[in-house]
Order: C-alpha cells, then sequence, then structure tokens
C-alpha cells in the first residue's frame, strides 16, 4: 500500500512540474511571435546564427526551436532559413526561432543516438 501511494504521488510531480514547463515554453513563443520587430541586436544575431548555420551545410543536424524540434541534412542556408531535406521531404526552417543547432550524435554501429535535451 505504501508503494502505490509513492508512485502516485512521483506520478503528480511530474505532471505538476511538466505542464507549467511546457505551458511556459509555449508563451514565450507566442509572445516572440507577436511582437515582430526585430532590434538592431537580434539583426546582428541573426547574422550570427546564419553564419553559423552555414558551416554545418552537407551535415545531417539537429534543431531545437521555441516551440519543436526539427531535423535532417540543412541543404541551403538563405537570408533567414535553413532548408532542410530528411526522410519525409523538403522542411525550412527559420532562423529566428532556432535556439540550438547540433550535429546529429551516431553511436558505435553508425545509427542515430538518442538525444535527451528538452
Amino acid at each position: 500500500m505504501d508503494k502505490t501511494l509513492y508512485i502516485y504521488y512521483l506520478f503528480l510531480m511530474i505532471i505538476i512540474l511538466y505542464f507549467p514547463w511546457k505551458r511556459r515554453k509555449r508563451y514565450a513563443a507566442k509572445r516572440i511571435m507577436k511582437k515582430g520587430k526585430i532590434n538592431n541586436s537580434q539583426r546582428s544575431a541573426g547574422k550570427i546564427m546564419r553564419e553559423l548555420a552555414e558551416r554545418f551545410i552537407g551535415k545531417d543536424v539537429y534543431i531545437n526551436l521555441l516551440d519543436g524540434r526539427a531535423d535532417g541534412v540543412i541543404k541551403e542556408v538563405t537570408g533567414n532559413g535553413i532548408v532542410l531535406e530528411n526522410k519525409n521531404g523538403v522542411q525550412v526552417v527559420n532562423l529566428d526561432y532556432v535556439v540550438k543547432l547540433r550535429e546529429y550524435p551516431y553511436n558505435k554501429k553508425g545509427k542515430h543516438s538518442t538525444i535527451t535535451d528538452m
């Protein structure tokens, strides 16, 4: 009986901590989309992100966005976007919403490793 209460309590705590984190992330993405204005510091940050993305052309990458993820091989980096090609087709990602860009890790057998980023 004690162990089941502990499991229920743990499950409840995970739910209580997970949903506010997800809501906060979604709110930040909506606020940035509504704002729509780009100041000079954001423009220079966009140029830096574009230059960094150009280093990954032709490589299999994993991209964390403000509200989601994208992965694939970078085919082209344009003024404000990245063209990705994956097994589902072609995907275009706006550089304004890119949080993290990294090369996809592989394990010893040459397969994709599991990524545990949030």
